[in-house]
């Protein structure tokens, strides 16, 4: 099964949330995280149609993962066994939609299907039925050219045997630009406090036809430039 450009990114950024929370594997839980990061998927069109504010869905997500007591994780993280049983739903979905792709919607799809995870207690606390969220699926990609042909630039993503639950994740030419949902991540912080900060201090950040665009390593030396002042 080919997976979208988009589709090879959220689970990239599951990996990462994983590793940030101290985690171990990745979860249905760090599944829908990686969704959520990845931002414009038809995966946020279908929870936006489903009137999900993406932000407390992201809050309470992190509410209910307790951070582990390793630190931050480096490098490759295993699927757990939810999370392989999640994109397996998620390849059925797609066949059953008779897709030639996996996308980020198959993914959300998969995870709703997966219901002892906490993505999808989650989901189903949030009020989004399984069934809406194929009908949105459908209609969102019924159309001419759907968001997820849409190919990603400068990105080289490759995930391969998820199914004996490992996930290889490598990334070429990836971007130092941020976005600020982006950018918060990095500082563990919410996007709301990041915006709360960009009015109170100097932190390096351009707006850019309306959008706060961030260097990843200009972010890093002003934390490591900084005088300890309690924000």
């Amino acid at each position: 099964m080919i997976y979208s450009e988009r589709a090879r990114i959220a689970i990239s950024y599951a990996n990462q949330e994983a590793a940030r929370l101290g985690h171990d594997h990745i979860g249905t839980g760090h599944l829908l995280l990686g969704l959520i990061r990845q931002g414009d998927g038809t995966a946020i069109e279908i929870l936006k149609d489903a009137e999900v504010d993406i932000e407390e869905l992201r809050n309470e997500l992190e509410s209910m993962m307790e951070e582990g007591g390793r630190g931050t994780i480096i490098g490759k993280l295993q699927l757990g066994n939810r999370a392989k049983d999640a994109l397996k739903f998620a390849e059925e979905e797609s066949k059953n939609m008779s897709h030639k792709y996996l996308g980020t919607e198959h993914i959300l799809l998969g995870i709703m299907r997966e219901q002892e995870g906490i993505g999808g207690k989650v989901l189903t606390r949030f009020g989004v039925s399984l069934q809406s969220a194929r009908a949105i699926a459908q209609t969102v990609t019924a159309e001419e050219e759907p968001i997820e042909t849409i190919t990603f630039q400068n990105t080289d993503i490759s995930v391969s045997n998820y199914d004996t639950g490992s996930i290889y994740v490598t990334e070429k030419n990836s971007s130092d630009v941020l976005n600020i949902e982006e950018a918060s991540h990095l500082f563990r912080i919410k996007t709301t406090e990041m915006e709360d900060l960009l009015k109170s201090d100097s932190i390096p950040a351009r707006k850019i036809n309306g959008q706060w665009l961030f260097s990843r390593s200009a972010l890093i030396k002003w934390l490591g430039d900084g005088n300890s002042k309690d924000y």
